[in-house]
């Protein structure tokens, strides 16, 4: 949105974000879950398949991990556990109906800070099932289109996270969604694989005209006669990086109706990522339209206070928490802290070599020793490979006897690059080429003797200096490093030229 229209109207945005949770069985039957690319309609049952007469079960395990996301993210916790009936009729929904919750989530009123230092407030996280996938084709001979429907996905566990609608920026959404991500990973509640459907969002986006409108109570009110504009929701946005875009994109649109003189009608939308845009799907529901009603084949479930107590103690240290204790302790900073515990492998890696590093040094520095491979030589690798740094093969014990000997001077930090490359791509062991490395170092003599043997070898490139030619000392210094395997500091053996050739 262009200045001129970001002072004029306040994006208003509120987020749904349904996970799919690990359980090896089915929400409501004992079908397995893990559906990917298996044959389909071949993971189903009468319950999921919703023939008469079935009835569901509840899985446990799937409403534990429900609660443990409204743990992780500050929620209140339900004693008892309700479920309904949402009413909708698409071939995707066998039953004509989806158990879910109304009224009474599992989980309400929670938070997640997000990079900005902001508290995006959650109104609920909620149990429910997932249906069916749906693919449209055409048929080659006659034009003709039709839809095949795989139930493998119906009655997968699903939690719904909504947050109120007190997000103000796209690149907020983003990062919100980015955190609800990390958190799910964190505690295995979920792979969450946007590639593979397990978490999808689905922002609701409304402009209002500043000055004119008020959050209060977690709703948004007009002030005075202001009507205010209906919300459009953008469904099933498969990555979150689109999350952002999709949200631009409507605010644009938005705006320009508006200016236009034209009305915003509440609908829901779809985005195309080939094109880059929305696209009209329906005329938005309301909850009266779905028709809730209580779920007659599953009885009441208590929570107690000790399932509660004994579902946190798999709670471990989040991301936010993990960036906070980086950046206090040892002084990393902000960036890299985030960069570091963006997922939970790569925090377990960083401290581990952080932790075997403090052997030969002290913590802080042991820790900004760690951080600065990682985000460097690390990344760049792990980039390279499209990998993450846990699965590029560089053992952290070996890497923190590289970082020790480089710092020890055994040989500069281009060749320990170097040995880390070749321990990748020749699988040479670091540990060996450590020790004959230092037994180069003892066995080519001093410094000064070498950089004596340059200069009488190289009369040249010494008379070159000597008349102005300065870039030849960069020659000595390549033909120096070369008689000391790359052990010796450039700069000491640039120093040491410069003053021999003084004399």
């Amino acid at each position: 949105m262009n200045k001129e229209l970001t002072d004029k109207y306040d994006v208003i945005i509120g987020l749904e974000i349904h996970i799919q949770t690990n359980t090896k069985s089915k929400m409501f039957c004992s079908c397995p879950t893990g559906y990917f690319q298996k044959q389909p309609n071949t993971h189903v049952c009468p319950v999921c398949l919703g023939l008469p007469g079935a009835l569901p079960v509840p899985n446990k395990r799937a409403i534990e991990l429900c609660i443990l996301m409204g743990l992780a993210t500050n929620c209140n916790i339900a004693n008892e556990i309700y479920f309904d009936r949402k009413h909708y009729f698409y071939p995707d929904l066998p039953k004509g109906y989806q158990i879910s919750q109304y009224k009474d989530p599992i989980c309400s009123d929670g938070y997640v800070e997000i990079s900005n230092g902001q508290k995006v407030a959650i109104e609920r996280i909620h149990q429910e099932e997932d249906v069916a996938k749906s693919t449209h084709h055409t048929e080659g001979s006659t034009g003709k289109e039709y839809t095949l429907v795989d139930y493998n996905k119906s009655s997968v566990p699903l939690i719904e996270i909504v947050t109120k609608p007190n997000i103000t920026s796209a690149k907020d959404a983003k990062d919100y969604a980015t955190k609800i991500r990390q958190i799910a990973r964190y505690l295995n509640i979920s792979d969450a694989d946007m590639e593979k459907g397990q978490m999808r969002c689905e922002p609701n986006i409304s402009i209002q005209e500043k000055g004119k409108w008020e959050y209060k109570d977690g709703k948004i009110l007009p002030i005075g006669e202001y009507k205010l504009n209906p919300k459009v929701e953008v469904k099933n946005i498969g990555s979150i990086t689109a999350v952002e875009k999709a949200i631009e994109y409507e605010v644009e649109r938005m705006s320009a109706e508006l200016e236009d003189g034209e009305e915003i009608k509440q609908q829901t939308r779809g985005w195309n990522a080939a094109k880059g845009i929305t696209e009209f799907q329906r005329y938005k529901e309301s909850a009266d339209d779905y028709r809730y009603m209580p779920e007659p084949d599953i009885p009441v479930i208590d929570i107690s206070k000790e399932d509660i107590e004994r579902i946190r103690k798999e709670i471990v240290e989040l991301p936010n928490e993990k960036i906070k204790r980086y950046m206090q302790d040892w002084d990393i900073t902000e960036y890299a802290a985030d960069v570091i515990s963006s997922t939970k492998e790569s925090a377990e890696y960083f401290e581990k070599l952080q932790k075997k590093l403090s052997e030969s040094m002290n913590e802080k520095d042991s820790a900004k020793e760690a951080s600065n491979w990682i985000m460097g030589p690390l990344y760049a690798i792990a980039n390279k490979q499209g990998k993450e740094i846990a699965d590029i093969g560089v053992n952290g014990d070996d890497l923190a006897k590289l970082i020790v000997a480089f710092k020890e001077d055994v040989f500069t930090k281009n060749k320990a690059e170097e040995l880390l490359n070749q321990s990748i791509e020749k699988g040479l062991n670091i540990t060996d080429e450590i020790e004959k490395l230092k037994s180069a170092k003892e066995s080519v003599g001093s410094l000064d003797n070498i950089v004596k043997q340059v200069i009488d070898e190289n009369t040249q490139a010494v008379t070159d200096y000597k008349s102005g030619k300065e870039a030849s000392i960069g020659f000595l210094v390549g033909k120096v490093m070369q008689l000391t395997h790359g052990t010796a500091n450039p700069n000491d053996v640039r120093n040491t030229l410069i003053e021999e050739l003084k004399k």
